[in-house]
């Protein structure tokens, strides 16, 4: 039954005293960071976002102007290299590095899931959530976004951008599989124009370099930026020097900076499909602000602002000089025809090498943001609690998901053997790009007028400009479904059904337990010949201050008419309990025992572990922890600020717990009982009256103790609601998907899993049926 919320008179606010409590672990608000550690971010950054974009130069011109079709006369070459020039400067640099990077969480995260969580945070328990145990108090929940409108708030509204934020990660996730098969095959296809006996094994080539980047993912996004970022380093510098030597040959081409240019080449040639190859130019551009919580926006901003960008301008500047000079001999690939002393020559090797090792870098990008998304949809409760490793102490964004990396080396490897070097896999490609792209220009448009506090004009107009670009890729994109462009679709469609799924599913289990959280006053009374007995222990103590223990056994032996000789200390009468339906005595067990809130619960009164224990066993165990684990924004914790402990006064023997862990931390609970056990002692040493009946509290405490330690946890048990208010198919389907996908699918994401009990022996799985 629901718990009802109702005023209470002050004398009723339950009385809880806590030890060693510390200041809130929130994960903190980043710190600022000095000029030389954004310096050094920038480099890194090299090496973990930029491969992708930066190595965009080996196929965007001839997505364009493609090898089978008729040569570009001078004046559309120059349209083609001005759309490409102002692509980058309006969508990378000002719609992503100016503006996207301001709207990262307090947190460093970036992408626009971040943004989503931002304008609707979870709710987040009250801090005083446990005293709703045992009194009824005046329940107010937090607003859901302090800043969001009514407007935001329809029902309607919040899940269509929560399908349209969650369609645009699924549309980045598939980029993370399409990056790796376009940047490295365009890479190796190289190798046929300096070795054509090597022209049959592109694929092969291909897929086994794809093995050996997804098999380094585990050392770390800080060991694989080290080492990939002199790289790209290098391979950037060789695209700018490139370009020059080029432009050298035709400085005409910098007529491209025109605007004009780019516009009256659709005007001459009527060819909207165009743009759909100008796209593949800022590929990789949603890494920018994904890999926010990896970096910071400074180094960002600084490492692709005043190096990578000018670089590719440079280079495509470049190409499209050979292209005029060069003709049809230069249009089979452009880039690699257009490099400076011919196929084979000194330079042409160089250049192919580190475009090989930089398509491999390329493909860190999206995986790494690929890594972050996953984390925050984990977060959410999104996607299932699959397992994620910590890879940095010195930033949470750093991890890696072993699941994700094997799926998405699957899906790849997939993709190059499906596809190998057909357009079809650009053309997939750049409708991924360009929906992504979209679906952040709407959600930072929202987030400009909710978050930012703008005026609803300035997000209007940011809108109108920005969709109006994103809208033009995205059309065109479109176009090449039927020749490529429905992988993208297709994965992201199927993606977005899975993970609705997943988190309707889990929405109603976190609302079955937040509408049947009981108050121990509903579950449990003291027993009327227990609380006489406490009363009369209470005031026997009182009367006992100020003397030795032998003095009280001695008056209290004379008051009974005896003689004041040897006497053993008397036991306090320990207090009983009943329950509160059916009235049953519940039996004192020698057990300390630790009940387990749920994963997401807040908190808000009793677990439905331990309700389900009464239920099952009418017997209360001599100690009881009402425990909650949390993971917290910092690397570590130390034993010392684990720990926040409070005593439950209504109730003997019954405390709550927050054990907390830093995310490199191990969730090690094999020996949370000895430090519990202390901190139990130091609250009642504060709170029990007389030296002798806290010596009888401590030694129940030990016996407890030593008896056993049990760790009692939740376990759901999920059934259909077949309302007959609901339409029969409804009642059906709803009983699919809950019963034989969402029960069957939770069972191999256990929540508990990767946390050490020391043994099994020790935990005990408390069923709780939930008809959802």
């Amino acid at each position: 039954m629901a718990a009802s919320t109702a005023a209470a008179p002050a004398n009723q606010e339950l009385k809880s005293e806590s030890a060693f409590t510390n200041a809130s672990f929130e994960p903190p608000e980043r710190p600022k960071i000095t000029t030389r550690q954004t310096l050094v971010l920038a480099f890194l950054s090299l090496g973990v976002i930029y491969g992708d974009i930066g190595t965009s130069t080996l196929y965007t011109l001839n997505g364009i102007f493609p090898a089978a079709g008729a040569m570009p006369s001078e004046e559309d070459i120059v349209g083609g290299v001005s759309a490409i020039v102002w692509a980058i400067l309006l969508v990378p640099v000002i719609k992503y590095c100016l503006i996207a990077l301001e709207f990262g969480t307090s947190h460093g995260e970036g992408g626009p899931f971040a943004v989503f969580t931002t304008l609707y945070p979870p709710r987040q328990s009250k801090q005083d959530g446990w005293r709703t145990l045992t009194t009824y108090t005046m329940a107010t929940a937090p607003p859901s976004s302090l800043a969001a409108t009514s407007f935001l708030h329809r029902p309607l509204i919040k899940l269509f951008l929560f399908c349209l934020t969650l369609f645009g990660v699924c549309l980045t996730v598939a980029d993370g599989m399409l990056t790796p098969a376009v940047s490295v095959t365009s890479a190796i296809v190289g190798l046929s124009y300096g070795a054509p006996k090597a022209a049959n094994a592109v694929v092969g080539i291909s897929c086994g370099v794809l093995v050996v980047l997804f098999m380094v993912q585990p050392f770390g996004t800080k060991k694989i930026a080290t080492l990939f970022s002199p790289i790209v380093l290098v391979w950037l510098g060789l695209n700018g020097i490139c370009g020059i030597i080029n432009i050298a040959a035709h400085p005409a081409i910098f007529r491209a900076f025109d605007p004009s240019r780019a516009v009256m080449l659709f005007v001459r040639t009527k060819n909207f499909d165009l743009l759909a190859g100008v796209i593949l130019c800022i590929t990789g551009v949603e890494a920018l602000f994904a890999n926010l919580g990896q970096f910071s926006k400074g180094s960002i901003r600084l490492a692709f602002c005043c190096f990578a960008a000018p670089c590719l301008v440079l280079q495509y500047l470049g190409q499209g000089a050979k292209l005029v000079t060069g003709g049809e001999a230069v249009l089979s690939n452009v880039f690699f025809n257009a490099i400076p002393g011919g196929v084979g020559g000194g330079l042409w090797w160089t250049v192919w090498i580190f475009a090989v090792l930089a398509a491999v870098i390329a493909s860190q990008a999206m995986i790494t943001a690929t890594f972050s998304l996953v984390e925050q949809l984990v977060s959410l409760n999104v996607m299932p609690p699959i397992r994620i490793v910590h890879t940095d102490s010195t930033s949470r964004g750093r991890i890696f998901v072993p699941a994700v990396n094997f799926l998405v080396l699957v899906g790849t490897l997939g993709l190059t053997i499906g596809f190998g070097t057909e357009a079809g896999l650009t053309n997939a490609y750049g409708l991924a790009v360009s929906g992504v792209m979209i679906i952040t220009t709407t959600i930072l448009a929202v987030a400009m007028a909710q978050v930012k506090h703008l005026p609803v004009l300035v997000a209007i107009g940011y809108f109108l400009l920005s969709a109006f670009i994103d809208g033009l890729f995205f059309g065109a994109s479109l176009k090449k479904v039927p020749t490529g462009a429905w992988f993208s679709i297709g994965l992201a469609t199927i993606l977005l059904v899975l993970l609705l799924g997943w988190s309707w599913a889990r929405g109603l289990e976190e609302q079955f337990d937040k509408n049947h959280r009981y108050r121990l006053s509903e579950i449990m009374k003291p027993s009327r010949g227990g609380a006489d007995a406490a009363a009369t222990e209470k005031k026997d103590a009182k009367e006992g201050e100020g003397k030795t223990e032998t003095e009280t056994a001695a008056v209290a032996q004379l008051e009974r008419g005896g003689e004041a000789g040897p006497v053993q200390r008397r036991r306090p009468h320990p207090p009983a309990y009943e329950a509160t339906v059916g009235g049953a005595s519940l039996a004192r067990l020698p057990v300390f025992a630790l009940f387990h809130n749920h994963s997401s619960s807040s908190s808000d009164g009793a677990p439905h572990s331990f309700v389900g224990f009464l239920r099952s066993y009418p017997a209360l165990p001599r100690i009881i922890v009402f425990l909650s684990v949390r993971v917290v924004g910092v690397p570590h914790v130390t034993p010392e600020d684990r720990y926040l402990v409070d005593r439950l006064r209504q109730f003997d023997g019954l405390y709550t717990a927050t054990v907390s862990f830093g995310y490199r931390d191990k969730i090690d609970l094999s020996d949370v009982a000895r430090p519990l056990r202390d901190r139990i002692v130091a609250l009642e040493s504060r709170s029990v009256e007389g030296r002798g009946a806290l010596e009888e509290k401590v030694a129940k405490i030990d016996e407890a103790l030593n008896g056993a330690v049990t760790h009692i946890l939740p376990h759901y048990h999920v059934s259909a609601d077949k309302s007959s208010r609901r339409p029969w198919l409804v009642n059906y389907l709803r009983s699919f998907m809950l019963e034989e996908v969402y029960r069957r699918v939770k069972v191999n994401f256990d929540a508990y899993e990767g946390w050490d009990f020391g043994s099994e022996e020790d935990v005990l799985r408390m069923g709780v049926a939930a008809t959802l």
